[in-house]
């Protein structure tokens, strides 16, 4: 460090300190770097375990036709009063093959769902997006279709139309079977 003349001071580096505090510059940088790394990578473990798939829970089939009777009627819950567990079976399920898209007609797979009728929907997506979910599901066994959304160009995927509670608990199984998450929609 030098004095000037109205007694200020500056700070002369040369080149060789120019290079050491570089040097310290990009230690320190990998340090914090390498610091995140570590802590990021412990997080996820962590987190991976905390987050292990619990058991799916059993599928609900609501009645909404069907009046409750006085002892449901003063259940604390507004839907609890029509809900019933759906009984587990013992016997394996075999999906009936289903016919091609291209085979069933797509303009059948575009229609609305007839009144009271309940599907398991799988997921909202892009007209054309949705058409080729609907093939694979269908390839795979499934009774899929399309049905319109609150968006003009996005379709809902449906499952079904389930029949009975076996039926929405069979067809519930085997989506969960085949990596799909899906809730119970009613027309």
């Amino acid at each position: 460090m030098t004095q000037t003349h109205d007694d200020q001071l500056a700070v002369v580096l040369g080149q060789r300190q120019l290079i050491a505090v570089c040097c310290m510059f990009l230690v320190v940088m990998g340090l914090v770097s390498t610091l995140a790394y570590v802590c990021g990578r412990s997080i996820t473990a962590a987190q991976m375990k905390a987050q292990e798939k619990p058991e799916p829970a059993p599928a609900i089939f609501v009645d909404p036709v069907r009046p409750a009777t006085a002892e449901q009627a003063k259940a604390p819950g507004p839907m609890e009063a029509h809900a019933e567990t759906l009984p587990a079976r013992s016997t394996p399920v075999i999906v009936p093959q289903a016919r091609p898209a291209a085979a069933a007609g797509l303009a059948a797979t575009e229609a609305e769902p007839a009144q009271g009728e309940a599907y398991w929907q799988v997921g909202v997506v892009d007209r054309g997006i949705a058409a080729v979910f609907v093939e694979y599901l269908t390839k795979h066994g499934f009774r899929a279709r399309t049905a319109s959304a609150q968006s003009g160009n996005l379709r809902r995927v449906l499952v079904g139309p389930v029949a009975d509670p076996a039926d929405a608990e069979n067809t519930k199984r085997n989506l969960d079977a085949g990596g799909f998450q899906s809730f119970m929609k009613r027309y």
